[in-house]
């Protein structure tokens, strides 16, 4: 019997699923990382998890002596510099870093950027690596020549697990630096960063394999493969079965995104969403926001002083939420907490409340919030129809998808329906085992994956009572989001 890990590399904790080859689950466990949060973690602390993660699925299913095949998935956008010695020199900055946000417009301006959107399917914002490593030459010209590698936490540590710098087309793809047509690093982009190539990894397809030296990474295994996968958008949209037309996969964690997949590379005209690599076959384009779950840590922390590390937090927090009518009472809520991405690319953006008055409670504005991100995936799902043709469903997964009522009020919002598989496994771990079974040609195509996922799926019919307030609310956040 052979076995597939999914590894999905979050900016939160990392997820691991063990799959046998019908796909059946037979272990799942996550780590969460201390040392860093947010914006900035720290790379070696994260490895560390991988490993552990590896171990102790080893040693609780007694793999060691099995064939096992790891696959990878990872958030996108991250970038660290290592030295010669392959030693890190920087943290590892996530999407979130907001720091290259002075230097953005005179990027934008830069003879070497005009033409970078249509040919990388990135947009210039201090979430790239792009313009990070722009910024980093900006504030410290030196440090890019002491640089041995410049790399994200999934090419760290596929280097620390294989002794190769190998990145995957899907990860690649988001950096704003390789292009999409040729599937090489792009020379203008490098030039716009101030790096040279050889000091990125080597890109490859997402189905790469290499065979697994146990005496390299110390993990006790004698029959093991390391394949690339991809990033953590494309290998949902995988693992959520969201590749036909009409079809999109919409994602919330700590930030959040909507996408369609699609065989034919294009770019959206005006820059508003991203064209990303899956795999071979497939492209995704779609739109992300900073503002997912961590909207709801902010408050609890921020605002009402609340212990982070207090169990149900998100839970309490939707649960005062869903007392107060649709519509919080005429509350509105813009929630730009973390600046935004899609559509309007502005690391400066602010949150905005409206509509207060004395009547307001809490509960209110947890309501609002909440809306409030449906609200900003509405106006993202508007844009994604607009270039690529009507939605009827969308695949929903990540941490949100644990409360069904926050799933309700996202299909109520969208005015679609919303579909959650029942099986709990995570979407991106389960697209990068999928990735995996191609690889070794367990399965010939994603069809052949699907038909062995099976799985009943949970249906989220839109509400049609709530349908007139939602809209008219809507249209106050669109004011809102243009005043």
């Amino acid at each position: 019997m052979q076995y597939f890990a999914g590894v999905d590399i979050g900016t939160t904790h990392t997820k691991l699923l063990v799959c046998d080859e019908s796909l059946h689950l037979v272990y799942q466990s996550k780590r969460g990382y201390v040392k860093g949060a947010g914006a900035i973690l720290d790379a070696p602390e994260i490895l560390d998890a991988v490993k552990q993660l590896l171990s102790e699925a080893g040693e609780s299913l007694s793999l060691f002596q099995k064939e096992l095949t790891v696959c990878f998935s990872s958030a996108m956008h991250s970038i660290m510099l290592v030295d010669a010695n392959n030693q890190p020199i920087t943290p590892l900055y996530t999407w979130a870093d907001n720091s290259a946000a002075p230097i953005i417009q005179d990027l934008k301006a830069n003879v070497l950027a005009q033409g970078l959107f249509e040919e990388t399917g990135t947009p210039i914002h201090p979430m790239s690596p792009l313009c990070k490593l722009a910024w980093i030459n900006h504030t410290d010209p030196t440090q890019l020549s002491r640089t041995g590698k410049c790399t994200g936490i999934k090419e760290y540590i596929w280097f620390h697990l294989t002794g190769e710098w190998e990145t995957d087309h899907s990860i690649a793809s988001a950096t704003g630096m390789f292009s999409n047509r040729s599937r090489q690093w792009y020379g203008p982009a490098l030039t716009l960063a101030g790096i040279r190539k050889d000091q990125l990894p080597e890109p490859v397809p997402v189905e790469f394999c290499r065979q697994g030296i146990s005496a390299i990474h110390g993990l006790p295994f004698t029959n093991l493969k390391w394949v690339i996968g991809g990033s953590d958008g494309g290998m949902a949209q995988l693992g959520s079965n969201a590749l036909k037309r009409g079809e999109a996969a919409l994602t919330i964690g700590t930030s959040g995104a909507i996408r369609v997949a699609h065989c034919e590379l294009s770019t959206n005209p005006s820059s508003e969403l991203f064209t990303y690599i899956l795999d071979e076959q497939f492209y995704i384009t779609g739109a992300a926001t900073n503002n997912g779950g961590i909207v709801l840590q902010w408050w609890e922390e921020k605002v009402m002083n609340a212990d982070r590390n207090a169990p149900a937090v998100i839970s309490s927090f939707i649960e005062m939420a869903s007392s107060v009518p649709p519509g919080a009472d005429g509350l509105i809520c813009v929630p730009w907490f973390g600046g935004e991405r899609a559509p309007v690319w502005d690391a400066g953006a602010t949150g905005i409340f409206s509509g207060i008055s004395v009547n307001h409670r809490q509960e209110h504005f947890k309501r609002a919030i909440l809306e409030g991100i449906g609200y900003s995936f509405r106006l993202l799902l508007q844009h994604l129809e607009t270039a690529t043709g009507n939605i009827h469903t969308i695949h929903a997964s990540g941490g949100f998808t644990a409360n069904k009522w926050w799933v309700q009020l996202m299909a109520d919002i969208l005015d679609r329906k919303l579909v959650v598989p029942s099986k709990e496994a995570d979407a991106s771990a389960m697209g990068a085992i999928a990735i995996g079974m191609r690889s070794l040609n367990i399965i010939v195509d994603y069809d052949a994956f699907f038909s062995l996922l099976k799985g009943e799926m949970e249906e989220f019919i839109p509400n049609a009572q709530t349908k007139t307030i939602y809209n008219s609310n809507y249209q106050q956040f669109l004011r809102l989001c243009h005043s």
